[in-house]
């Protein structure tokens, strides 16, 4: 597949907003039913737009499904990182952040096909460094404060810390897009709690 071109996206803001609900349709079909049997008409069918139009503003279907992932993750990961905005409390704040983290599927299911396509296609290597930078950037922020606070005592650089969490986060969601039998959202929770307080040298499980 080659990259779309989105630098010569309209501003105008009626097109804009017929581009977002166009790649939100293929997102949504991709994580139901696989990149692989989303056709386009699909698409313009979940979209409630002509073929026409969808070629008009992507030329073919790779092109959709292109851009959708290569800004998908990215906006989901900034989305995430916003989820404990209005929490102070470093420890509280990171236990909302690993209960948000892998509690949408379909987050996962593009997330799991992005990295499967970054692992045979060098192109989208950029957006998934994007993707960690985010991760990376409010874990550590959060992480800071708390060491800062006197919550946390890792016992290794805060950097490694969060990248361990990431790790873990990475894991599961790789079970949540396959429906890996035994993870459940209430064991996944507990996972990551235990994990990230072993990690931090705090306790984040439930009383």
């Amino acid at each position: 597949m080659t990259m779309a071109d989105t630098s010569r996206v309209d501003e105008d803001p009626l097109v804009v907003e017929s581009r977002r609900g166009i790649l939100e349709a293929a997102e949504r079909l991709i994580a139901v039913r696989g990149i692989e049997k989303v056709r386009l008409r699909d698409i313009a069918k979940e979209a409630g737009v002509s073929i026409g139009k969808i070629q008009h503003d992507f030329e073919s279907r790779d092109a959709v499904i292109e851009e959708m992932l290569s800004t998908a993750s990215v906006r989901r990961a900034a989305e995430w990182a916003h989820f404990a905005d209005d929490i102070d409390d470093p420890l509280t704040k990171m236990i909302s952040l690993l209960e948000h983290a892998v509690a949408d599927r379909e987050r996962c299911v593009v997330w799991l096909t992005t990295l499967s396509l970054a692992s045979r296609h060098d192109q989208y290597l950029p957006d998934v460094s994007r993707n960690y930078a985010a991760w990376r950037v409010k874990l550590t922020e959060v992480i800071g404060a708390g060491v800062r606070g006197g919550v946390f005592r890792p016992k290794a650089p805060v950097d490694e810390v969060a990248d361990g969490i990431i790790c873990v986060i990475d894991g599961l969601m790789a079970t949540v897009a396959i429906n890996l039998d035994g993870y459940t959202p209430e064991r996944n929770t507990r996972i990551l709690r235990h994990t990230a307080g072993l990690l931090l040298g705090a306790s984040l499980d439930d009383d």
